[in-house]
């Protein structure tokens, strides 16, 4: 059951600047930047979804380095240590490391806020 009247985006636009802040992040960071979107699309969908029903042996090296730094951010920081980091660096550059972090850990947020206003973690894609 919905807590508030409205979808996501109503709610935040009842404060202008809260939803301007989130249109740019959308634009900028989660949807756009450097990072490919369907990378951060895939750490998106893992987030919302129980960790433990993903199978990580489907994806790539690189798609599975990202899910595993998205549940080390959202779940068990401890996983963050330094052979993952040395993976991570591998993989990827630093602008892309700063990119994909902040969006796993902006993206944790919007669920967690959407949940406890009654709806989705997601919209339905």
């Amino acid at each position: 059951m919905a807590h508030v009247e409205g979808g996501a985006d109503e709610v935040r636009g009842r404060v202008p600047a809260v939803l301007e802040s989130w249109e740019f992040m959308r634009d900028n960071v989660l949807a756009g930047g450097i990072v490919e979107p369907e990378l951060k699309e895939l750490c998106f969908r893992f987030l919302a979804d129980d960790p433990g029903t993903m199978d990580f042996d489907r994806f790539g090296p690189r798609e599975r380095l990202a899910l595993r730094w998205a549940q080390a951010i959202a779940w068990d920081s401890d996983l963050a240590d330094d052979a993952l980091w040395e993976e991570l660096h591998a993989e990827f550059a630093e602008p892309e490391l700063v990119e994909l972090g902040c969006a796993i850990g902006f993206e944790l947020g919007q669920q967690h806020f959407r949940r406890t206003l009654g709806l989705p973690a997601r919209d339905a894609t």
